[in-house]
């Protein structure tokens, strides 16, 4: 098993000293695999050519996924951009190699159909309160997994008229999106199973737990998701593809790019244009748990969904 030296790992906490715990480990595994490949010629990562990190990325390419492969390149040449500004060494040996590249442009393999969200939705039944009010929420918000997962009491609203909102995002992708009332109707039911009270106060805690924290982590929403999508027969998507099929829904059934912008948290507008292939993969049938019952609904104008 390879390791990091005492003095590369010093360096690497000075890299790493602003990461969150997650992020920094996942840097950690990228540059140890990364170093695996540099001790075969007795190498430490200080003495890394252009050839060897050529080496590496024809490695990573035919093992890993092409995201995957786009997000280590980026990982490692990120460190030795590091290594150059403090001194350490001269020349990024990143940034004479390509970069694996993946297609922004979104295909019938990362959006869900009608009949295949339906499929998930009939399964909500096999899964525990929490995990249905997860799904739920990722699935009518079309949300980052970081946003759910940093869900707090404070960030959800009534209004005057009844109507459910909640505040997500951080920076400028914050935002208060309105939630559909069997989203609302589930967090209530899980808040009721943690024992808390019916009235909901504006508390800095976190609304979705682990057995054992008083949160929850991107992993945690991922083996749920993954969980769901098994039970569904639908093993062949991943919790990213709810975002893409919500924005992709969204477009189908005519809402502006821009307000599809504000609802998601894009950065720009011009992000639709990734969609503008799949949507007619997407059918118009009538959606029978979404747009036909009282428990699940895509809106057809999501403007009117944001809170003004």
């Amino acid at each position: 098993m390879v390791f990091l030296s005492d003095y590369e790992n010093q360096v690497f906490k000075e890299f790493s000293r602003k990461l969150k715990p997650y992020t920094r480990d996942d840097y950690l595994s990228k540059i140890i695999l990364f170093k695996s490949i540099l001790e075969n010629d007795n190498k430490d990562l200080f003495k890394a050519t252009k050839e060897d990190s050529k080496k590496f990325i024809d490695f990573v390419t035919k093992k890993y996924a092409k995201s995957t492969c786009e997000k280590i390149y980026s990982y490692l040449h990120s460190f030795y951009n590091f290594l150059i500004k403090e001194n350490y060494i001269e020349i990024n040996p990143f940034s004479h190699v390509k970069k694996p590249s993946v297609s922004r442009i979104k295909t019938k393999d990362d959006v869900l159909s009608f009949d295949e969200v339906n499929k998930l939705i009939s399964i909500l039944p096999q899964l525990n309160i929490r995990d249905r009010a997860i799904i739920v929420f990722l699935v009518t918000t079309g949300c980052l997994l970081s946003e759910v997962v940093n869900l707090k009491w404070q960030n959800l609203i009534i209004d005057e008229k009844d109507d459910f909102f909640c505040k997500i995002g951080q920076g400028k992708r914050e935002r208060i999106i309105k939630l559909h009332p069997y989203s609302w109707e589930l967090i209530m039911k899980y808040r009721d199973y943690l024992g808390l009270p019916e009235v909901v106060k504006p508390t800095n805690e976190f609304v979705f737990k682990s057995r054992t924290s008083d949160s929850i982590t991107d992993r945690n929403v991922r083996v749920i998701v993954k969980k769901a999508l098994n039970l569904a027969g639908l093993d062949n998507y991943s919790a990213k593809d709810f975002r893409h099929s919500f924005a992709t829904f969204c477009l189908r059934l005519g809402a502006v790019d821009e307000d599809v912008k504000n609802y998601l948290g894009w950065s720009d507008k011009y992000y639709a244009i990734r969609y503008k292939y799949v949507i007619n993969f997407v059918d118009s049938q009538v959606v029978d748990y979404i747009t036909d019952t009282d428990k699940l609904k895509i809106n057809k104008n999501i403007k009117s969904s944001s809170k003004e």
